[in-house]
């Protein structure tokens, strides 16, 4: 059943008629009127200009020969103010150039005079649907923008080329305002980076995620990206859409659990679990290459009486400080050094060169207990018993090693403590200093 011109309904709707032709402009001006349309007219281009300028209106019908100027500069004047506003022209002569013009210019309908007005009611209808397909467009846009804009992670569009087209307001406060640059350039670098999710997601047309550390201001932040593809209509790849999650929190987490794992809380030491693992390390490095390294275990002399006498918050301030003198002693990178439990340490002093070595250290290690222990207003004094074990003299097994070195301490302890051993079966400890 076709739908009749009379069923044709513009109520409500606001069009501006730019017409010289008194006839057309009394015929269309009434025509529009009779089906609810509110319309204002304009004689001249000039006029037309002004009352659009003044007043928005979404459909503006004009004569291509205005008396001051050519309805094609007219539009593009309008389309310059409001891009979306649709346009009708009309015309006593039919120009092909005309015409050609007025679809580049993107004129929604083309009628030569004379013309049926239905026709023209029809296509003033055809105006009204399309504003109405673009408000509801917009409208979702405007969503998905305030959705998009308010999510706590960060959302890139990008080209083919990896630069970016969008960014919302996450990723601007991550990286700044880098619209038009490559991606890349956020993190000061001159190519992509390796293992770049988009990269691999232009490769193979799968998902892909990465995580990466970047410096920016001084700052350290973790960041997981993810990479997807974008399609047009035809299923054509037109660009990327990355979304980033600042995740520097969950590493901090993760690294505080880790320390939780394998530190002493106390005095940040490692703790006996790491202990273990790195002499189990220690062990299958010096079988490999051949070499030597020293087990030394530390603990403090009459300890005891500082928890009787201070309380055990002095106990723990001398346990740290005591970590505290133990590192000055060994700088080196390669050695371990960790809190056993109570006031026992450990250090592992990898590829070491002998005996020599290790007097030398656990000469420094006596000589820093030799110096008293601030506790408040009161110093203490506060002294060290070393043993020693080596590898492979001592044992080529972790539990033969420590229990060299503990037997070691203790040969230290007898020989009237504040002193050094090192352990040598079936001979009496001897001290070394």
């Amino acid at each position: 059943m076709t739908t009749s011109a009379l069923d044709i309904n513009l109520m409500g709707l606001d069009i501006l008629l730019v017409e010289d032709d008194p006839t057309f402009l009394h015929l269309i001006s009434h025509a529009i009127s009779k089906h609810g349309g509110r319309l204002e007219t304009a004689l001249t281009g000039a006029d037309g200009l002004r009352t659009f300028e003044q007043r928005y209106f979404p459909i503006v019908i004009t004569d291509i020969n205005l008396p001051d100027m050519r309805g094609l500069e007219l539009a593009e004047q309008i389309k310059a103010i409001r891009q979306e506003t649709q346009i009708i022209a009309t015309s006593a002569n039919y120009e092909t150039n005309s015409l050609v013009s007025a679809i580049e210019r993107g004129f929604t309908d083309f009628f030569i005079k004379p013309f049926k007005i239905e026709k023209l009611l029809w296509a003033v209808k055809k105006c009204e649907d399309i504003i109405v397909c673009q408000q509801s467009l917009d409208d979702e846009r405007g969503k998905f923008k305030a959705v998009v804009e308010s999510l706590g992670e960060g959302i890139a569009i990008k080209d083919l080329d990896y630069r970016i087209q969008y960014q919302n307001r996450t990723m601007i406060e991550m990286f700044g305002d880098r619209t038009g640059s490559v991606c890349y350039a956020a993190f000061e670098i001159d190519e992509p980076c390796p293992g770049c999710p988009t990269i691999l997601a232009l490769k193979d047309g799968q998902a892909h995620s990465a995580c990466r550390g970047y410096t920016l201001n001084s700052k350290t932040v973790h960041i997981e990206s993810t990479a997807s593809l974008i399609r047009d209509s035809r299923g054509v790849v037109t660009g990327t859409v990355e979304i980033v999650r600042d995740i520097s929190k969950r590493v901090e987490n993760e690294n505080n659990i880790r320390e939780m794992a394998f530190l002493d809380p106390l005095t940040g030491l490692a703790n006996r679990r790491l202990f273990q693992d790195r002499l189990e390390q220690a062990i299958a490095k010096s079988r490999r290459y051949g070499t030597q390294f020293g087990l030394l275990t530390l603990d403090l002399d009459n300890f005891k009486d500082i928890n009787d006498c201070y309380g055990h918050e002095a106990g723990d301030k001398v346990l740290r400080d005591a970590a505290d003198r133990i590192r000055a002693c060994c700088k080196r990178d390669l050695d371990t050094i960790s809190r056993m439990g109570g006031d026992e340490f450990s250090i592992i002093c990898t590829d070491c060169n002998g005996r020599e070595q290790l007097a030398v250290i656990s000469k420094e290690l006596l000589d820093q207990f030799e110096l008293p222990f601030q506790l408040g207003d009161a110093l203490i004094e506060v002294t060290t018993s070393i043993g020693i074990s080596m590898f492979p003299d001592n044992g080529t097994e972790a539990k033969e090693l420590e229990i060299a070195s503990d037997r070691a301490m203790y040969a230290a302890k007898k020989a009237g403590r504040n002193t050094c051993r090192f352990w040598e079966a079936y001979i009496v400890p001897r001290a070394t200093f």
